[in-house]
């Protein structure tokens, strides 16, 4: 057990190095597409690069019209820029820029522990038993806190109405 752990948290932080490079990057793709906009950089036509690629030219005017609307596969693309003596460089990177895994996951137990706690809580004012804001937040936080401690796969079913308190949270 111990050393899955150990194995996770070192995978999660290798991940993590790489994200840290991409997660600079905010630019969003050239509105004709990026196989478009660097051919037109390089000067090559259509045919050209159809010839490259090793296909007709009508198959890299599809690719360049679907590129934009991202109905293109990675590897069309991959081709693309090979031909083009450049790479494709893909990622998936935290929406919030700055954000790491580790935030992630600490937002998600946050969001959970508030909606597990939410009906206790709701019972709890209405029996007057007086919990301040406070005390929830202290709550929520030693919820949280436990629900990362042991990786509880309910920090990712928020949004799931079934999310159900066990006996030990």
């Amino acid at each position: 057990m111990k050393a899955d752990k150990k194995r996770h948290e070192n995978q999660k932080r290798i991940i993590q190095q790489k994200l840290n490079l991409f997660s600079k990057v905010n630019e969003p793709m050239p509105p004709s597409g990026w196989v478009k906009a660097i051919r037109g950089s390089l000067g090559l036509t259509i045919r050209q690069l159809a010839e490259q690629v090793g296909v007709g030219p009508s198959s890299i005017a599809q690719l360049e019209k679907r590129e934009p609307k991202k109905k293109v596969t990675i590897e069309s693309l991959e081709n693309a820029a090979r031909a083009m003596d450049c790479k494709v460089v893909y990622a998936i990177v935290p929406i919030e820029s700055g954000n790491t895994l580790d935030d992630i996951i600490k937002n998600k137990a946050h969001e959970a522990a508030r909606k597990l706690l939410k009906d206790v809580v709701h019972t709890m004012r209405l029996e007057k038993q007086g919990t301040s804001e406070k005390q929830i937040q202290k709550e929520i936080e030693r919820v949280a806190q436990e629900l990362m401690e042991s990786k509880d796969a309910r920090i990712w079913e928020t949004n799931n109405k079934k999310l159900k308190v066990k006996k030990n949270v």
